[in-house]
């Protein structure tokens, strides 16, 4: 009775600590989480859930073309990125189409084409480096790709010449700026030259809002336009888009959780070099690093953490990441420090033996 491509998992698993305190540096959630703003917009709010949503979420459609000074007819609103993906490739995808998804990334690329009757045509990034050449030469069989920038897990990207040899092949090119506030680098200005372009925001890194669900399309009136004609209405609650105005409000709280997570990111990427690992330079709010130097494999190494409360991510189940590679969120100070503690007791462990 399943239709073929939902017969077998498409998303992977996650590391899982019973009951108690966890120190959760899986996700690439926010370590300060929402604005107190938003916390107090949810409390006043909570008895309008009684009515529907607007469906067309012209306050926060406004309010992020304030943030982003772009016409909000730019503007496609989600339930999660991940309901824009679906989306685009409703609107944009025939079943049977190829769609170019570069690995190891995001594993929505591939459930969003899958479920739609795409073909993912996986391009591995060699030494987890782009290769436009490879990427343009695959593209020209396709419909459309999709391109995190920065990538997740690897938090490095495809340069800008490298992204305008894929956008003028004229296929869809669908980028995913997640970590665009921590990257401080973004293409949202190339909608304007190119019809064909159509960028990716979220409100679950930065703006700490991953438990409601909220994220956007920013591509040209025409792109938005059908992407609307395929959205279900009232798909972005009450109460997610009252908390992503009043997040896009509060700029202090959010150069706070960007300054953070710099800081973060630079502790982790010199204590984990420092210790021996392989580490990848990241522009996200992660860092993806190697195992091999402790002697073990990714899955052992996260069970090791997992018992004492600390979950990262086990990256062998991501395409093209192979078995010795993890994923570390930046924390708070405090959660950072007990990482790395846990780290070295781990080396201390084999060095024992």
């Amino acid at each position: 009775m399943l239709r073929a491509e939902v017969k077998y998992p498409l998303a992977g698993s996650f590391q899982r600590a019973e009951g108690g305190d966890v120190i959760k540096l899986c996700s690439n959630e926010s370590p300060l989480g929402p604005s107190p703003k938003v916390v107090e917009v949810l409390k006043r709010e909570a008895e309008s859930v009684g009515r529907y949503p607007d469906s067309k979420a012209m306050e926060l459609k406004e309010a992020i073309g304030d943030y982003l000074r772009i016409d909000p007819s730019r503007v496609c609103v989600g339930n999660g990125s991940d309901e824009i993906m679906d989306l685009i490739c409703k609107a944009f995808m025939d079943p049977g189409d190829k769609v170019l998804i570069p690995i190891p990334t995001f594993s929505q690329y591939e459930i969003a084409s899958r479920v739609n009757g795409g073909k993912p045509n996986f391009v591995e990034l060699v030494n987890f480096e782009w290769c436009t050449e490879d990427l343009v030469d695959e593209l020209n069989g396709g419909r459309l790709a999709f391109i995190a920038r920065p990538n997740n897990p690897t938090g490095n990207s495809i340069d800008e010449d490298g992204l305008k040899g894929l956008l003028e092949t004229g296929k869809l090119i669908v980028v995913d700026e997640a970590y665009a506030e921590f990257s401080g680098y973004s293409v949202l200005d190339w909608t304007d030259a190119y019809d064909n372009l159509i960028v990716l925001r979220t409100f679950s890194k930065s703006f700490g809002l991953a438990g409601l669900r909220v994220g956007f399309a920013v591509g040209s009136p025409r792109m938005v336009e059908v992407l609307e004609r395929v959205r279900p209405p009232f798909s972005v609650n009450r109460l997610a888009q009252r908390a992503a105005v009043a997040a896009l409000g509060d700029e202090d709280f959010l150069q706070r959780t960007i300054n953070l997570v710099k800081e973060g990111r630079s502790y982790l990427q010199s204590e984990l070099s420092d210790i021996g690992l392989r580490v990848l330079p990241s522009d996200a709010n992660f860092l993806m690093a190697s195992s091999c130097p402790l002697g073990t494999n990714a899955p052992q190494f996260c069970e090791y953490l997992a018992q004492r409360r600390i979950l990262i991510r086990d990256l062998s189940g991501f395409r093209g990441a192979g078995s010795k590679w993890v994923r570390i969120t930046v924390g708070t100070p405090e959660e950072n420090r007990q990482f790395i503690d846990a780290l070295e007791e781990f080396r201390r462990g084999k060095n024992d033996r």
